[in-house]
């Protein structure tokens, strides 16, 4: 019967998005507080980062950014991804 064989737009939907892909925010301890605890030359910041944060969108497969010449293969969204950090120099 053809079905497959005939070029149609019965399933082509919008896939514009909007995505936050990474964000880090840190805060570097000031330098008079190290020196008041004895930390002399030394630096400590705190930070934390995200990626794939948040993704805007009215499509409705897993994600927008499909490959395979446009066509929505199926394929599970990259994951996302928290870390926590702290950085010590002497």
């Amino acid at each position: 019967n053809q079905n497959y064989s005939n070029a149609s737009d019965y399933y082509l939907e919008n896939g514009d998005y909007l995505r936050l892909k990474n964000v880090t925010l840190g805060y570097t301890l000031p330098e008079k507080l190290l020196q008041g605890i004895g930390m002399n030359d030394a630096g400590v910041r705190f930070y934390v980062s995200a990626e794939n944060l948040f993704t805007f969108t009215k499509y409705t497969g897993f994600d927008p950014e499909v490959g395979n010449h446009g066509v929505d293969g199926g394929v599970y969204p990259v994951a996302r991804t928290f870390i926590v950090g702290l950085n010590v120099n002497f």
